[in-house]
């Protein structure tokens, strides 16, 4: 994670048209909203206090869209 928070990370991911693309949404807060649900959480915040749901965002969210960039590099802005 290069020492950001989840929290950070997420925020700043959701405001990029090509994770929100990665999510298949639309809009910032769609981002934020699939994030949420994915993670199992409330709030973003709670990706930086809760170890499981860090873990679950590090799987499903983090690594998924390194993965989604290395197959879409074109997609990248």
């Amino acid at each position: 994670m290069a020492g950001q928070r989840p929290c950070l990370w997420t925020v700043l991911h959701c405001k990029q048209q090509d994770f929100q693309r990665f999510l298949g949404v639309d809009s910032e807060t769609a981002a934020a909203r699939r994030v949420k649900e994915v993670c199992e959480v409330g709030s973003r915040a709670e990706l930086d206090r809760d170890a499981a749901a860090q873990a679950r965002w590090d799987e499903r969210i983090r690594r998924a869209y390194l993965n989604y960039q290395k197959q879409h590099p074109t997609n990248h802005q």
